[in-house]
């Protein structure tokens, strides 16, 4: 077996990362309660994308037979070493690999993950969950979280449009405009203000993970301007529902400070009216490319993640 070390750059990286997870107590506690709620004795469980293993942990401490903690990075060595420093060894199997190439022995009766990103999709939630239920969940096993909602909102965010602009201006006799087309059809990780909403949010697509998923999320919703704004772009937040009477979500104002929500711009700033109308239309694929549209009245603006960076050249 060949060992290998983080660099110490990485290392800074990893544990910054699961500090703030771990540092953010309504996501951990929310998940707590709802592992408390739902894991009986002698439940087999599975925990995907376990990170720094504490949801693991708390399995095991609920009374779960045996937690399966899985996790493709090198995080999980770090998991390991805290279920041995807690006694919890016993009880916790870690496996270092991708979900979808493990393959179990016996089928589990829970499904953990907190594979949310800041829009709830960009971890590619779906279909890793999809897989692990189509092959290792019982018949009357339960999921964590059961379902998800994408929710959206116009927004007047202006600092994305302002940053794009260094690529608008002739620099060293090097025209870069190009740049920003592709930086308008990218989506951002970002804390947005409430206030820049020009609609209360909506629910533009829900996920219930007990059910089979493609993979392919589409939804629209129709908004109404509250005041006289330029929109640029939307906002996206999620809410997950864990266990009856349990849930989280990262709206504005956000109380799960691990994470922020998603910022996906409009190339031109859409004037629009108190009172006007305002559709949004969106489509992703597992979170991983999204096209989205913002229209009001004759104006329309569309964008796509395909767009957001040239396509890279094979090798010759």
């Amino acid at each position: 077996m060949k060992y290998q070390k983080l660099s110490n750059a990485s290392t800074h990286d990893l544990l910054k990362f699961h500090r703030s997870l771990l540092a953010d107590r309504v996501r951990t506690e929310s998940y707590r309660d709802a592992i408390f709620e739902t894991i009986r004795l002698s439940d087999i469980v599975a925990d995907v994308g376990c990170g720094s293993g504490i949801l693991s942990f708390f399995a095991a401490q609920a009374g779960a037979k045996r937690v399966i903690a899985i996790d493709e990075g090198p995080v999980i060595e770090l998991a390991r070493s805290l279920a041995i420093e807690n006694k919890l060894d016993q009880k916790i199997v870690f496996i270092n690999a991708s979900s979808f190439d493990v393959d179990l022995d016996e089928k589990v009766d829970v499904i953990i993950t907190e594979t949310m990103g800041n829009n709830g999709l960009d971890e590619q939630i779906v279909l890793a969950v999809n897989d692990a239920r189509t092959r290792w969940l019982r018949k009357d096993g339960v999921i964590i979280p059961r379902r998800l909602e994408i929710v959206a909102a116009p927004c007047t965010l202006t600092r994305i449009h302002d940053d794009a602009q260094f690529w608008s201006a002739e620099r060293y006799g090097v025209d870069l405009s190009r740049v920003r087309e592709h930086a308008m059809n990218t989506f951002y990780p970002i804390d947005i203000d409430e206030n820049l909403l020009v609609d209360e949010g909506h629910v533009i697509a829900t996920i219930d993970f007990d059910r089979e998923n493609d993979g392919n999320v589409r939804g629209s919703a129709s908004f109404t301007a509250s005041r006289t704004a330029n929109v640029t772009g939307i906002a996206v937040w999620f809410r997950a529902d864990l266990a009856r009477g349990t849930g989280i979500s990262n709206e504005p104002p956000n109380l799960c400070v691990s994470w922020k929500q998603s910022f996906f711009p409009i190339a031109t700033p859409m004037p629009v009216e108190r009172g006007e109308p305002i559709a949004i239309e969106m489509h992703t694929f597992n979170g991983i490319e999204w096209r989205w549209s913002i229209a009001s009245g004759e104006k329309r603006a569309e964008q796509a993640t395909l767009r957001g960076f040239p396509l890279l050249t094979p090798p010759r």
